[in-house]
C-alpha cells in the first residue's frame, strides 16, 4: 500500500474510532499501516498535525455544508463530533488552529453575531465531551450495567446497550434544553 496523508488520516480514524485519542499515537498508527513511525513525518510534521487533519476530515461535511438555521447548524456540528470515539475530544484539541476555529465558528454564524456562535461553539463542545465521556464510562463499568435477558440470565451486552441508550437520550434532551436556552437568549439579544 502506498503511504499518503488520506491512508494516515483514515488509520488514524481507525484508532480513534477503536481505541480513542489517548492511543492515537504516531507509533500505533505507523504500525497499522506497517511502516516505521518516522515515515508519517514526510506527511505530518507532528502528531498535532494529523489531530488538526483527521479533525477537519471529521469536520468535512460540516464545513462544507449550509444550514438554514443556527439550531441546525449547532446539531450538525454535534453529530460531526459524535460520529467516532472521543470525536469532540480529537476536534477540541484541533480547534487551537485559529484559522479551524473561525471556519467553524463561521459555519456556526446562521443569523446569529460571531459572539453568539463562539458561545454555542463552546456548548456543543463541552456538551459533546461530557457525552461521550458518559460513553465511555458505561463502557468501562462493569457493575450496574448488567441485566437479565429473556431467559433470566445475567447479559451484560444487553445492560450495557439499555445504559448506553438511556445515555443518549438524556444527553439529546439535554443538549436540545441548553440548544433552546442559546437561541431564545440570542433572539432576545437581536430585539
Amino acid at each position: 500500500m502506498q503511504l499518503s496523508k488520506d491512508s494516515i488520516i483514515a488509520a488514524s480514524l481507525t484508532i480513534l474510532g477503536t481505541f480513542g485519542l489517548a492511543d492515537m499515537t504516531m507509533r500505533r498508527v505507523a504500525a497499522s499501516l506497517g511502516v516505521a513511525p518516522g515515515a508519517l513525518y514526510w506527511h505530518f510534521k507532528n502528531k498535532q498535525a494529523l489531530i488538526d487533519a483527521t479533525a477537519r476530515t471529521l469536520l468535512a461535511d460540516f464545513l462544507t455544508s449550509r444550514y438554514d438555521d443556527f439550531p441546525t447548524a449547532c446539531r450538525a456540528l454535534r453529530n460531526a463530533m459524535l460520529a467516532t470515539r472521543d470525536g469532540a475530544e480529537l476536534i477540541s484539541a484541533a480547534l487551537i488552529d485559529p484559522t479551524l476555529r473561525a471556519e467553524v465558528t463561521k459555519v456556526l454564524s446562521v443569523a446569529v453575531p460571531e459572539s453568539g456562535a463562539v458561545t454555542a461553539l463552546h456548548f456543543v463542545m463541552g456538551a459533546t465531551v461530557l457525552e461521550q465521556s458518559e460513553y465511555l464510562r458505561l463502557e468501562t463499568t462493569e457493575s450496574g450495567n448488567q441485566q437479565s435477558n429473556s431467559s433470566g440470565v445475567s447479559d451484560p451486552i444487553l445492560g450495557l446497550e439499555n445504559a448506553r441508550q438511556a445515555a443518549r437520550i438524556q444527553a439529546d434532551n439535554q443538549f436540545q434544553e441548553g440548544l433552546g436556552i442559546i437561541t431564545r437568549g440570542l433572539n432576545e439579544n437581536q430585539r
